[in-house]
């Protein structure tokens, strides 16, 4: 099925997981099945989605490097004067257009008093209006771009063209009048007389030729078409300079590149954001169909047994351990490849963490993205069944099974977080923890977190490349005046990943510096901080 030309996207995987549900009858199936539906809904999506980040990366790469050339220079480019010269460029096309209409008209003219018919009458005054349109582009490019003068002499004689123009067409018109005005009258009235013998006998001296006023009329018109001529060729030339200069054409390029990734940006979000509608849909499906099961109400045998499932479970529960894998998905953990490879490792040692999961377990994967806090999901929760000495089947079979959910919740993710939020995760962590363990402290369960992340933390809060000059004591500083440092009382921290990738020596212990001073001072225990993911038996005995 080609789902990306399917309308109803939502509406067929929610109904995919209610008639699945309802054929196993077992949730664990149902979910499994949909799952690899799923799974080959988001590898149809991978091929938009990687050319969406070739084209990101190549029109970032453009933008960048018009930028540069731009503003980072000694004098940068003026954004106002960009804005004012687009605006009188527009204003230019509108005169020049007013221009081609009125030579066109004018040619048109003419070539209709020469008898030609009205079609070839409209090509020949198209291609005469073409011939000033190339000769003034020729000669602004060639001889007045340079010459101011030589551009106010064009003006002028234009403006002087146009104006003699005006004034002849004003005397052809005064003709008119005169000749109107000096139209014979009879002046006899009495009967018998001859007026047309007498007009012509006296003509009237004010009498005016009518080949004068056309001569003259023509003259006006022909200078007025010569100044229309003149001004269209000097706007087109002056229109076409304006619009090839470097500096003006590479802001209008910089301009377009930025919307060009707004809308692919806008692209991959909805293609992305489909993929968790599509998971919610589908698991919406399956619980409606699991709620129509469940109004069967099974025998009161069966709820004896459930109940004491559940009972032994809850007693079992005391000695239950918490565990929290945080996976760092910000772009920042790819700088200096592009194969992602670092991330990559992170979701294989997230994996066999998942296989070598303790008995009696409760576990978290989440992500650590621009809002970890309030704007993340949990990639996978589960839990292991507890276990006796050597019957470790179910224990196995969990681990499994987690490890499983782990590979196809996780398929389609990939390191494209704008910003990196590792306070945000360890908060989540800390109320999901919280939410599951009972408030006894003779109980009190193990708490373990595990984060792959190279703990460079990018918010607007604590932006850390930018605060690792002050040291780790003022970095610190900074996190408890901004409320940034967890309570982690009990806790096991392991950190795994954290690449010295594209840092000097210095940097990265700035770095480990303050993670250790900031455990310490939130009260949990460091157990680990590697560069490494290679994630090794001993090192999760120890954390026990």
């Amino acid at each position: 099925m080609n789902y990306l030309s399917h309308k109803k996207v939502g509406d067929y995987f929610e109904e995919l997981g209610h008639r699945t549900m309802l054929e196993c009858r077992e949730e664990t199936q149902a979910i499994a099945i949909c799952a690899l539906d799923i799974q080959s809904y988001q590898h149809s999506l991978q091929p938009d989605l990687t050319r969406l980040c070739s084209e990101t990366a190549e029109n970032k790469n453009r933008h960048s490097a018009l930028h540069d050339h731009l503003y980072n220079r000694p004098e940068p480019v003026n954004d106002g004067k960009m804005l004012g010269r687009r605006r009188t460029i527009r204003i230019l096309i509108f005169l020049a257009v007013l221009a081609a209409l009125a030579s066109v008209v004018g040619n048109l003219v003419t070539f209709l008093l020469l008898g030609l018919g009205i079609f070839l009458a409209l090509i020949s005054a198209s291609g005469l209006t073409a011939l000033p349109v190339v000769v003034g582009h020729l000669a602004y490019e060639w001889i007045m771009a340079s010459t101011r003068w030589l551009q106010v002499g064009i003006a002028v004689a234009a403006v002087a063209l146009c104006f003699l123009g005006i004034v002849r067409l004003g005397q052809a018109r005064n003709g008119m009048i005169d000749k109107v005005a000096s139209a014979p009258e009879p002046t006899s009235y009495v009967d018998g007389t001859d007026t047309d013998n007498q007009l012509t006998q006296e003509p009237n001296p004010r009498d005016i030729s009518e080949s004068k006023i056309r001569r003259t009329t023509g003259q006006g018109l022909l200078l007025i078409v010569v100044a229309v001529e003149l001004a269209l060729g000097f706007l087109v030339g002056r229109i076409v300079w304006m619009l090839s200069d470097e500096d003006y054409t590479a802001w209008r390029a910089l301009n377009k590149l930025g919307e060009l990734l707004i809308a692919i940006e806008e692209q991959v979000s909805i293609l992305m954001a489909s993929i968790e509608i599509v998971k919610k849909r589908c698991m919406a499906g399956i619980l409606r169909a699991k709620n129509i099961l469940n109004k069967r109400r099974p025998p009161y045998h069966k709820k004896a047994v459930i109940l004491a499932l559940s009972a032994l479970f809850a007693a079992r529960a005391w000695g239950q351990s918490l565990e929290g894998m945080l996976i760092d998905t910000s772009g920042s953990i790819s700088r200096g490849s592009t194969s992602n490879e670092l991330f990559h490792e992170y979701l294989i040692a997230t994996r066999k963490l998942l296989l070598t999961e303790p008995p009696n377990a409760r576990v978290w994967v989440s992500s650590i993205s621009t809002d970890s806090f309030g704007g993340g999901h949990e990639i996978l929760k589960g839990w292991t069944p507890d276990a006796r000495g050597v019957f470790t089947e179910d224990l196995n079979r969990a681990r499994h099974q987690l490890a499983a959910a782990f590979e196809v919740n996780s398929s389609g993710m990939a390191p494209v977080a704008s910003n990196t939020d590792i306070f945000g995760g360890l908060w989540r962590m800390k109320a999901l923890f919280e939410s599951s363990s009972e408030p006894d402290a003779s109980h009190s369960p193990t708490k373990t977190i595990w984060i792959f992340s190279d703990m460079m933390n990018e918010t607007k809060e604590f932006p850390m490349p930018e605060l690792l000059d002050m040291g780790p004591e003022r970095m610190l500083e900074r996190a408890k005046a901004n409320g940034l440092v967890v309570p982690l009382n009990g806790y096991k921290v392991y950190v795994s990943g954290a690449s010295p990738v594209g840092l000097t020596p210095q940097t990265w212990l700035t770095i480990k510096s303050f993670w250790t001073m900031y455990f310490l001072t939130a009260g949990g225990e460091l157990a680990s901080y590697s560069a490494e993911c290679d994630i090794e038996h001993n090192i999760r005995h120890n954390a026990k």
